[in-house]
């Protein structure tokens, strides 16, 4: 049995024992299925990064993207083994790239890097944020609202956050991922994203061959 099917089975039994309609019981199924499939997607970057020794870079990233998703949403695949390919490769290569930077850069460049990175994401977040997608429509206005006030209150979080690493010597080393997975995540609401993410769907549609 699939991960779909498990969630759509589950999502099922719950909205008959709480007399949820269809759309909240498409919700939920939606949801479980996100959850399932970063609960395995996070076992399995976590075991590659380790193997690389980039762990710490991609986990902050992988971590930090996931909150803003949240409330942001975003494009993703249609099916899950593709999220799974397209988003660990994804996350690794970030990964990869950040501890490289993180090694060749000095920390006042790195600094000014994740300082543009945020202020890049905050622009995409207020512009595009919150992005929805055939299994999660938005239903209102007040609901966008909501989720683009959740976006931008989190992004402000995150702000004070890579202000406070990249003055202390001890944590300085994660401002970089932490703006790294933020403009990831802002990437996927805007409409360049989406169509990367399109194109990497279809890209990893197996069932052509």
């Amino acid at each position: 049995m699939s991960i779909h099917e498990l969630s759509v089975r589950f999502a099922a039994y719950l909205a008959q024992e709480l007399n949820s309609d269809q759309r909240q019981e498409l919700r939920m199924a939606y949801g479980l299925e996100i959850l399932l499939g970063e609960i395995i997607k996070l076992i399995v970057i976590i075991s590659l990064s380790w193997m690389l020794n980039i762990l710490p870079e991609v986990l902050t990233i992988t971590v930090t993207a996931g909150i803003l998703r949240l409330a942001s949403g975003g494009e993703h695949c249609s099916e899950y083994y593709r999220c799974l390919i397209g988003g660990t490769a994804w996350f690794l290569f970030l990964g990869w790239g950040v501890h490289s930077l993180n090694i060749l850069l000095n920390q006042s460049t790195i600094n000014i890097s994740a300082g543009l990175l945020f202020f890049l994401s905050i622009i995409l977040i207020l512009k595009y944020a919150p992005g929805e997608t055939e299994n999660k429509p938005i239903s209102s206005e007040a609901e966008r609202k909501k989720f683009k006030n959740w976006s931008v209150a989190i992004m402000i979080i995150y702000g004070f956050i890579i202000v406070l690493f990249s003055n202390l010597a001890v944590l300085n080393m994660f401002a970089l991922p932490i703006a790294t997975g933020i403009i990831a995540q802002a990437f996927t609401v805007s409409p360049a994203g989406y169509g990367f993410i399109h194109f990497v769907d279809r890209v990893l549609d197996f069932s052509k061959g």
